[in-house]
């Protein structure tokens, strides 16, 4: 995927295409004249952006801009852990221009740590993470042994256990502890 998305990035450049207003016949037809199947073409279309107008025989796709910027960290990010101000450099020469990355779009998708003075970053996707609330909670633990509340939440938001919110998760998996009122809660495991 990452080819074909590049190609359409490429060509949006060479026919000055709107990546907010990209007409899908033309798209499939330039990226299959480059070798892309037509159903690869239309499948790289539906990963990455969605159709904001299907009037008759017409349709036109928008790029997501979250999709493709973290579609970018992801491929930086398979070398493995690096120094966040080397990642977000070459984070933002890789996505097209236009677009914005933030770091906020890399919720559940990173994990931060601090070795020193420097902060890294690493991959550590929610995806990848069980869906069992026993299993995922394991697995953090394993990853990091005290979580702050804020970091943890993205790794735990879509767990869907019936009558448990989130915050009946955290009771039930997690041991709390807060230095000061003021301080951000801290979770370890139970």
């Amino acid at each position: 995927m990452d080819t074909i998305l590049r190609m359409l990035l490429h060509n949006s450049v060479l026919n000055d295409w709107s990546l907010d207003a990209l007409n899908e016949d033309e798209v499939v037809g330039v990226l299959e004249s480059d070798g892309f199947p037509q159903k690869l073409a239309r499948h790289c279309l539906d990963v990455y952006g969605s159709k904001v107008d299907e009037s008759v025989g017409r349709h036109v796709w928008r790029l997501d801009e979250r999709r493709v910027c973290v579609h970018f960290a992801r491929q930086i990010l398979k070398e493995g852990k690096r120094k966040t101000d080397s990642f977000m450099a070459e984070w933002l020469q890789k996505i097209p221009e236009g677009m914005r990355a933030s770091f906020d779009m890399l919720e559940g998708e990173i994990l931060t740590e601090r070795l020193g003075v420097e902060t890294w970053v690493r991959p550590f996707s929610v995806s990848s993470l069980p869906s069992s609330p026993a299993e995922r909670f394991s697995i953090l633990f394993r990853e990091q042994p005290k979580w702050e509340g804020k970091d943890l939440q993205p790794f735990i938001r879509d767990l869907n256990v019936p009558g448990l919110s989130s915050e009946g998760l955290l009771l039930k998996y997690t041991r709390r502890t807060q230095p000061t009122m003021d301080a951000e809660p801290v979770f370890s495991a139970r």
